[in-house]
């Protein structure tokens, strides 16, 4: 017999979204001309969309004079803002 989850008081049966920031920049400073090796990705999970989006707006700007750097805002691994778009 198949068994039920119970759903507990105020609980809706959603799942949370998962938000994180993803950052794709060169392992190094002062490539010029980087190659998809000398590229390196790091993904910060976030509490929540607010909190990502703080995130998001935080690298963006860190980013903003640096080349060949990217910025993605993702929830549930779908890109919801990206930078440079």
């Amino acid at each position: 017999m198949p068994q039920l989850s119970r759903l507990k008081r105020g609980d809706t049966g959603r799942m949370t979204a998962k938000w994180d920031v993803v950052v794709v920049a060169p392992f190094e400073q002062g490539i010029e001309q980087p190659s998809d090796e000398d590229l390196q990705s790091t993904t910060t999970d976030a509490a929540d969309e607010a909190d990502a989006r703080q995130m998001y707006a935080e690298k963006l700007q860190a980013a903003g004079g640096q080349r060949h750097t990217a910025v993605q805002l993702r929830c549930d691994g779908r890109i919801i803002e990206r930078w440079p778009s």
